[in-house]
């Protein structure tokens, strides 16, 4: 399979429609150089591959970050399009000559996004095609092969970076194809769990019984083991923040000379910004004390008595003119009765009645004069002093005494802390952070690695349980006599697992042996040093890498440069490709940046015109340029610039390399 076209209609950078031309191999000629600065569409370009023929799955390979394939998408779309169609396509040839050209379109509906792909075989479109394309493309190209023949230097140095070797286990598993097989024993391993509940009958047995105990004890350690695995990638996200913190802080702590004086300068700032604020509260004391209502509220015991007293004078002054009217009717009865004629025993007996009934009311002294009292203005006014104004003026005073006392204390910390400022420069301070870093950078470390070994040991357990459990969905398969069809399917699949994990052991320990020898060859083909490494081993079993020096004994992979473990994991990926069995363009995204002068010419020289009978560089004027585009130019079928236009703020792709165009 080879590429014959890439296009790009306001993708990213490139607004409008971009088209690039591509050859497969022509004598020698191999490599399609294609130039440009950063920022200029390099690894825009590399992504549309990818979305192009991978669709959402390509989300694994081009970002790290958690975002959804629309938000992707949305973030894709030129910003200065002049009309709203985004697209991607690449034109491509099989093998056996077919065309191919597979076309992803979108259009932004608010926050939403409107896709669309279409297939197009030997020129014609081909709906079914388009439909399956995720399982077409699976067969010409996996994706988890695709890795190894389209990258760029970030996952490069990642794999360089790898000390545990995990990423490059998983690359093995897809590049031998275990992790087929490993597919297929899943699947199957779902079929015996779903057939399993049509063996109701031997709910009681002892085999079932066993079953179930065993699918507990899976179902517990996966779920321990998700949540080990959870731990374990916020752990290696905090190892990652503590690294970065910690280059933070020897940046800081080497160049901290002309900053000795700046905790202290910030303290004294601080301790100006309180006396401020205590000039503010002294004044509004001062305020407080000069208000009208402050005499009062200073001798407010003075001012209630005198309300008490108005308010009781009140009250004898009502009763005082309750008095003269009791006695007046009194008079008046006692007339009245006099004067209806009635015999003087039953006046008597009315009078009597009458003076009993008066005589808790009627005055015995005499009757005292009036006395001027408040208006019930007064009186409101005297209340509303009493309840509401000495309230609010002992509340101003309680929050005025807490501000300064609070105030006091901090001016007091701040000057304590203004000492410790003078004892201590900077640079020291900045020196105990470093330390507290680095103590919790090793820390993190050793966490990290204790629950990846937990992991390990999970996943031991687990595939220990699994194996018990196929043994006894076998015994309880051979017993089975009601439900033959199911049980028969049980039995089987139990059987092929078995088949599947022999053929993965065989598979694997003849696939890593020879994926062992073509890595020691491509490595000892870049590298520099010829009495550097002997072989690089890859253990059938567990995949663990040992890379062996000439004594056969281990070389540590930090114990190479940043070059060589460079070269390393392009060795890898180059031995990944080439054990693969797949044939496949391959494009490489700023590849030489960690590369000192002699890697990089063997890298020109020895990979890249073996690398595939089409590859695709994506270069800075800094990789392949001068001295190294000479070596490379008799390879070269084709020169391409990822040209930037200010005026149009958009990059174009025209022939030629940087100086040339």
């Amino acid at each position: 399979m080879y590429f014959t076209k890439v296009e790009l209609h306001n993708f990213g950078i490139y607004k409008g429609t971009h088209e690039m031309c591509l050859t497969d191999q022509i004598g020698n000629r191999n490599i399609t150089l294609v130039g440009g600065l950063n920022g200029r569409g390099k690894t825009t370009f590399h992504d549309s591959i990818l979305i192009a023929l991978y669709g959402k799955q390509a989300l694994k390979y081009i970002q790290e970050k958690a975002r959804s394939y629309d938000k992707i998408l949305l973030e894709h779309i030129n910003k200065h399009a002049t009309d709203d169609e985004t697209y991607v396509a690449v034109s491509l040839c099989l093998d056996d000559g077919t065309s191919l050209r597979v076309k992803r379109t979108w259009t932004a509906k608010g926050k939403k996004v409107e896709q669309q792909i279409i297939v197009e075989k030997d020129g014609v479109v081909d709906k079914y095609l388009g439909e399956s394309w995720s399982y077409y493309i699976e067969e010409i190209l996996p994706f988890g092969i695709a890795r190894f023949f389209f990258f760029n230097n970030e996952k490069i140095t990642q794999l360089a970076d790898d000390t545990s070797f995990e990423q490059i286990k998983s690359s093995i598993k897809s590049a031998i194809g275990v992790s087929s097989i490993e597919k297929a024993i899943e699947h199957t391993d779902e079929v015996i769990r779903r057939k399993k509940n049509a063996l109701a009958a031997f709910e009681s047995s002892e085999e079932n019984v066993g079953y179930q105990e065993v699918e507990k004890q899976i179902s517990d350690i996966d779920t321990r083991l998700a949540e080990s695995t959870r731990q374990a990638n916020t752990l290696e996200r905090r190892c990652e923040t503590l690294a970065a913190a910690l280059e933070a802080k020897e940046k800081e702590f080497w160049s901290s000379g002309g900053d000795l004086g700046r905790n202290r300068d910030a303290i004294k700032a601080e301790m100006q910004k309180i006396s401020s604020e205590v000039e503010r509260v002294q004044e509004e004391i001062m305020q407080l004390a000069v208000d009208a209502s402050t005499p009062l509220f200073m001798c407010r015991n003075l001012v209630t008595q005198s309300y008490e007293n108005e308010l009781s004078s009140q009250q004898s002054e009502v009763k005082l003119y309750s008095d003269r009217i009791i006695v007046n009717l009194h008079q008046q009865i006692l007339e009245r009765l006099a004067a209806c004629g009635l015999s003087k025993s039953d006046l008597r007996t009315v009078q009597n009645i009458v003076n009993e009934v008066l005589v808790g009311h009627i005055p015995k002294g005499a009757t005292k004069e009036p006395v001027k009292n408040m208006s019930a203005t007064s009186m409101m006014l005297y209340q509303r002093l009493i309840a509401e104004v000495f309230q609010n003026i002992t509340q101003r005073i309680d929050t005025l005494v807490n501000r300064v006392d609070a105030q006091e204390s901090e001016l007091m910390s701040l000057d304590a802390h203004l000492g410790a400022a003078d004892e201590k420069t900077l640079a020291m301070q900045l020196f105990d952070a470093l330390k507290t870093v680095e103590a919790e950078k090793a820390l993190a470390d050793a966490e990290y690695q204790r629950q990846q070994e937990a992991i390990e040991s999970l996943k031991r357990q687990r595939e220990a349980l699994v194996s018990k459990r196929i043994q006894l969905i076998k015994a309880i398969a051979e017993k089975e006599h009601t439900n033959d069809d199911n049980a028969r399917i049980v039995k089987y699949a139990a059987m092929s697992i078995e088949v599947l994990r022999e053929f993965k052991v065989r598979l694997q320990r003849e696939k890593v042996e020879k994926l062992s020898s073509t890595a020691t060859n491509c490595f000892l083909e870049l590298v520099e040093k010829d009495s550097l490494v002997s072989e690089i081993k890859i253990d059938s079993k567990t995949l663990d890498v040992t890379i062996l020096d000439l004594d056969g004994n281990e070389l540590l992979k930090s114990q190479l440069s940043a070059g060589e473990q460079q070269m390393f994991a392009v060795a890898i990926v180059w031995a990944l490709a080439l054990t693969s069995g797949y044939k496949a363009p391959v494009i490489i995204d700023t590849p030489m940046a960690r590369l000192d002068s002699s890697h990089r010419a063997n890298f020109v020289t020895k990979y890249l015109p073996a690398a595939s009978s089409q590859v695709m560089v994506l270069s800075t004027d800094e990789e392949v340029y001068g001295r190294y585009l000479d070596l490379v130019r008799d390879n070269v079928v084709d020169y391409y610039t990822l040209l930037y236009r200010e005026e149009e703020q958009c990059t174009a792709i025209v022939h030629g390399y940087f100086e040339e165009v």
